[in-house]
């Protein structure tokens, strides 16, 4: 969002620099910069608001499957569009990438101005903001971006449910004591979105699916249903994937969530073996289960499947805790506290800092919420997928830096001696690239991608609130991760 600021801003200064060059009357200074302000203003993205209707996937079993879109419901979070950038006539790449912005699932955070932990205000932001805030693998002006030449078909967030649910739930507002109806139609999105892909890119042959943080879930829980429209286009399509920091690290339990507030047991692929209708709520469901077995189940047409994520993920952490805080059920505050090392920021006294600082540390065998614990959970799951199925690999960079296939912070990256786009641009050629990770071993995990935060610049490294007390960083608070 700060990118976007600074174009405004520049833009402003434009016009004011134009006004007075008016005075002058030098009209080819003028119409140089007027030049500059329509490129500005240039949006690339088409905006398409989808209405209720049907769709028809073979390979899913839907004939005729009814669906929905709607944002949750909030002021400023009703109505759904998405947005397709063009690069080419009839192209026959396409990249579809899955938006962020957290998640509610509970009164606790559902509402309030400080315990709010989803993005709920798509309608509020204007629709340059795709353009301005979301570079990476969606800038087509980088040479080294591997999906600059493909039509991008970018599906906004706005409903809490890591684009999977499909149902309208009630919860108590804590603050106004009210009963509060949350439209949870993530899964009405897609399909609506999907419906407008058939009929737009009937002879599709390469599709990248990718998003970051519940972008990266919802690409990983609609990969299925994905992959079949594709395929339903053409059978011999190549499509992978790769999900952002989205590791799926949770207490035990949370999976039944997606069933009970969101609705999500009609949204599941259970035409992959091993996804039961009650997948959800029977037995022990994980990011790391669900993973290896959509990745397997598409390793016969070719599909290459990866994941990243930085190892001390700030935001992750911070959710992390949040699941477990929501559990323990404890009263609700909706009041901020300032950050004991820099007083010019605040945050929710209840939930903690969003960059994960605030978060305890723990050790690595925690499971009560903690940092080390997390970062442990997370490279052990990872590592899981990798041993089950073929044709995953991981990427686990250094630092706390939440998601990155957005951010041209991606073409810098390194992580134990790989290039994060060389990598990236292998597993988008159907190849699959080499497993990639820091060490923990003489502080590579944390001495580069962290967050400009007070305690990080302090220390040039990652690091809490606590280990910094200690004047550590958080590889050497947590100490060797197994896996790493």
């Amino acid at each position: 969002m700060k990118r976007w600021i600074i174009y405004l801003v520049a833009i402003c200064f434009i016009l004011a620099f134009i006004d007075c060059k008016k005075k002058d009357d030098d009209d080819k200074e003028r119409m140089f910069l007027e030049l500059i302000i329509a490129d500005l203003l240039h949006n690339p993205y088409e905006k398409i608001t989808p209405s209720a209707g049907t769709i028809t996937v073979t390979g899913a079993n839907y004939s005729n499957r009814a669906y929905n879109p709607s944002c949750s419901g909030s002021s400023g979070n009703t109505t759904f569009s998405f947005y397709r950038k063009k690069v080419s006539t009839s192209n026959k790449k396409l990249l579809i990438n899955f938006m962020g912005g957290g998640a509610c699932w509970s009164g606790y955070n559902c509402f309030g101005s400080n315990t709010t932990t989803y993005f709920n205000q798509l309608n509020s932001v204007p629709d340059l903001f795709v353009k301005f805030v979301f570079q990476g693998v969606m800038n087509a002006n980088n040479a080294l971006n591997p999906f600059k030449d493909y039509d991008v078909v970018f599906i906004p967030y706005c409903t809490g449910d890591l684009h999977f649910g499909s149902k309208d739930m009630t919860y108590t507002d804590p603050n106004s004591g009210s009963q509060v109806v949350v439209q949870h139609r993530g899964y009405d999105n897609v399909l609506a979105t999907l419906k407008y892909i058939q009929s737009e890119y009937p002879g599709v042959q390469n599709v990248f699916v990718t998003g970051q943080s519940a972008g990266g879930y919802g690409t990983l829980l609609n990969y299925p249903i994905v992959r079949e429209t594709i395929t339903g286009l053409n059978s011999s399509a190549k499509v992978n994937m790769l999900i952002d920091a989205s590791n799926g690290v949770i207490p035990n339990g949370f999976f039944s969530n997606l069933s009970t507030q969101w609705g999500a047991d009609s949204s599941l692929p259970t035409w992959v073996t091993g996804i039961t209708a009650n997948y959800l709520t029977v037995g022990n469901p994980s990011t790391q289960d669900f993973f290896t077995k959509v990745s397997t189940y598409y390793i016969g047409l070719g599909d290459k499947t990866g994941q990243y994520t930085a190892v001390f993920d700030g935001n992750q952490r911070f959710f992390y805790k949040v699941m477990n805080i929501i559990n323990a059920a404890p009263a609700y505050s909706n009041e901020k506290t300032t950050d004991p090392y820099d007083s010019s920021k605040t945050y929710s006294a209840l939930f903690g800092d969003t960059d994960g600082s605030s978060v305890p540390d723990g050790v690595l065998t925690s499971t009560d919420g903690s940092t080390c614990g997390w970062t442990q959970q997370a490279v052990t799951s990872m590592n899981g997928i990798s041993g089950a199925a073929a044709n995953y690999s991981y990427y686990i960079a250094p630092g706390d830096v939440h998601t990155i296939t957005t951010s041209e912070d991606m073409y810098k990256l390194d992580s134990g001696g790989t290039n994060f786009v060389t990598w990236l641009t292998t597993l988008s050629t159907g190849v699959k690239p080499g497993n990639a990770k820091c060490t923990t071993n003489g502080g590579d995990c944390v001495r580069s991608n962290f967050t400009k935060s007070t305690i990080n610049l302090a220390l040039s490294a990652a690091t809490s609130d606590q280990s910094y007390a200690n004047n550590k960083n958080l590889a050497a608070t947590c100490g060797t991760v197994v896996g790493l």
